[in-house]
């Protein structure tokens, strides 16, 4: 992990005009899409069947499936920028199963909040998307040509600047039985 010099986070902010992708505002030459568990958007009738609060249980496998795809395509090296701390008390944290040495990392991460990393390890890539799974800490994850944000009930909104990496990511999501949704 680590932390990208001004070039870099400059460069990485240009493409994705970071002010308006943090608002949820569409850009003009960004294609958005939602990650997601589910093929559709819940109806309120349906979303009550949903236990939430552990849904990451039974997808967070498949998300990391994803992300390590997109990690492989971009010769092992992912951008990710914490953007909201959600609850890092212990309590929680050891309720969502982590365990001593990921409550280490994690204050480590906290560390860097706001400052944008260059990851060139799948393991903490792993930990991070884990941390945005189960509700801890956003991240935004970026590569060249994608962004992801990390957000509630494991649907991500995604940006594309090209038509093929939305249509290779769709893929990807296809393989691990997640969606994308336009």
């Amino acid at each position: 992990m680590d932390v990208c010099n001004g070039e870099q986070e400059k460069h990485i902010s240009s493409l994705y005009f970071e002010n308006k992708l943090n608002k949820l505002q569409k850009v003009n030459r960004i294609n958005t899409g939602i990650l997601d568990v589910f093929p559709k958007q819940l109806t309120e009738l349906e979303a009550q069947g949903v236990d939430f609060s552990i849904l990451y249980l039974e997808h967070e496998d498949q998300i990391l499936m994803f992300f390590q795809k997109i990690y492989e395509l971009n010769k092992s090296s992912i951008y990710v920028k914490s953007t909201r701390i959600i609850n890092t008390s212990d309590g929680y944290l050891i309720q969502k199963g982590f365990t001593k040495d990921d409550i280490e990392f994690i204050e480590k991460f906290l560390c860097y909040e706001n400052k944008l990393l260059q990851l060139n390890h799948f393991e903490e890539l792993a930990r991070i998307i884990t941390l945005s799974t189960r509700e801890v800490v956003f991240s935004n994850f970026y590569t060249e040509d994608t962004a992801i944000q990390g957000n509630f009930d494991l649907s991500f909104p995604v940006y594309f600047l090209s038509e093929q990496s939305k249509k290779l990511l769709n893929e990807y999501a296809s393989e691990v039985n997640l969606y994308i949704r336009w």
